[in-house]
């Protein structure tokens, strides 16, 4: 079979008739998350769910059947101490935002 290039690409023929494949539209529904988004939307969910999630273990854990109770809650403290940080650097860059348009408003009044 014989290679052709198009645009300094190799094309295979005979596909769809006219040298090579199209490309798919990507409407979103199916398109593939991007990493990042997947980690925010599990961490995300992770949270939604901490609150049934230790409700259960705490059930378990007075039945006299969970071994694992302490590790439970260092994970429920380490959670809401990364949600603290979290908030709080978004409450830090917020104020900085409105710090810096004070300044820019300031250095147009100056200027005029």
């Amino acid at each position: 079979m014989e290679r052709k290039r198009r645009a300094g690409r190799f094309v295979r023929e005979g596909l769809d008739g006219d040298g090579g494949a199209k490309p798919v539209e990507n409407t979103g529904a199916g398109r593939a998350p991007k990493p990042k988004h997947c980690r925010t939307f599990t961490r995300a969910k992770v949270a939604e769910a901490l609150p049934d999630i230790v409700d259960r273990f705490v059930l378990e854990a007075k039945k006299g059947s969970m071994g694992q109770l302490g590790r439970l809650t260092q994970l429920e403290e380490r959670v809401e101490r990364h949600e603290r940080s979290v908030q709080r650097m978004k409450g830090l860059a917020g104020a900085a935002g409105g710090l810096l348009t004070v300044f820019h408003l300031a250095i147009d009044y100056l200027r005029r």
